[in-house]
């Protein structure tokens, strides 16, 4: 298969074709000798999900605690093992007409939990990578709530647990109120979540530490929380876009990155293609997946007609789609 168009290469937006083979990218030229003709960007990595409480029906009530904190409303959610397995089901077959391939999904639950979620995503063309709140053998990573939800003695031997068991780690960080950042970066996560209450000395520190930062201003805005993107960027930091909890956000990469694109221009601006990058390049960074290049795996979105970033980011659908290879 031969695919002509504006193709994000390595991270810049080029005019070329892409060659593909038996699933693997064979080539990557200049030439107009194509079968199919669009916008081609690679799948979308949804970089935070919670999809275990995607069923919830009824409105959430209350501030962050009351809703997703321990003993919160999420948890009297997920407690229906039945609805939160369909509830799954249905969030992933929204993600992979999406074109997401992937998305990181904070598991709670403990090991049954781990399991009730490999169970729902079988047959999907879309992979869960799982950060569990233990760690296991069928999870990808430790993912925790917050350094104010347990002891410090506790984060700590889970993490040393983690890191013997060759896990990642990823931790909520000041999303209510300003957490330490120096005992968080003490734990050397693989990246942290939201940073919404830190100090411009947090951010710098956390740039001066290589950590990502995954974003999820949807969820925020639900709480009355604007994340500052300009802000986050002029630190230098490498960004993630997530959807997080399935209570008030479908998990639609389409609509988060319209959301932060039109956020930012409270704070400034952020040019498309840095939005893109967030749900594309960027995921693919801090998760070290190497796929579509010459000779790897292809994971592309093909849409419909040769499209800006702009149009993208801001104005698109999966109704613009053509064809998800993976």
């Amino acid at each position: 298969m031969k695919i002509y168009g504006n193709v994000l290469w390595n991270g810049e937006f080029r005019k070329g074709t892409i060659v593909i083979k038996d699933g693997m990218i064979e080539d990557f030229r200049g030439d107009r000798n194509f079968d199919l003709r669009g916008t081609i960007v690679p799948t979308f990595i949804n970089m935070h999900t919670h999809i275990g409480d995607f069923w919830a029906k009824e409105e959430p009530r209350g501030g962050i605690k009351e809703i997703v904190g321990p003993r919160g409303y999420k948890y009297k959610i997920l407690r229906n093992k039945r609805k939160v397995y369909e509830g799954m089901r249905r969030a992933m077959r929204y993600m992979q007409k999406e074109g997401t391939s992937h998305f990181v999904d904070f598991r709670e639950g403990g090991k049954e939990g781990v399991k009730l979620l490999l169970e729902a995503s079988k047959g999907f063309n879309i992979k869960p990578i799982i950060f569990a709140r233990g760690v296991y053998r069928e999870a990808e990573g430790l993912g925790l709530s917050s350094i104010s939800d347990y002891d410090r003695e506790y984060i700590i031997s889970k993490v040393k647990d983690a890191k013997r068991n060759k896990k990642l780690f990823a931790i909520h960080v000041s999303e209510r109120i300003r957490e330490d950042i120096d005992f968080v970066l003490s734990l050397n996560p693989d990246f942290i979540v939201h940073m919404l209450e830190a100090t411009d000395e947090d951010l710098e520190k956390v740039r001066s530490a290589r950590i990502p930062i995954v974003l999820t201003p949807r969820s925020n805005l639900f709480f009355g929380k604007v994340p500052n993107i300009p802000r986050f960027l002029k630190h230098n930091i490498l960004l993630a876009l997530g959807t997080d909890n399935g209570m008030f956000s479908l998990p639609s990469i389409f609509r988060e990155m319209e959301i932060a694109y039109k956020l930012s221009k409270l704070y400034g601006h952020v040019k498309p293609e840095d939005i893109l990058k967030m749900t594309t390049v960027n995921p693919r960074k801090i998760l070290g997946i190497e796929d579509n290049g010459i000779g790897k795996k292809a994971r592309l979105i093909v849409f419909r007609r040769l499209m800006t970033p702009y149009e993208i980011v801001n104005k698109s659908s999966l109704l613009d789609i053509k064809r998800i290879i993976l």
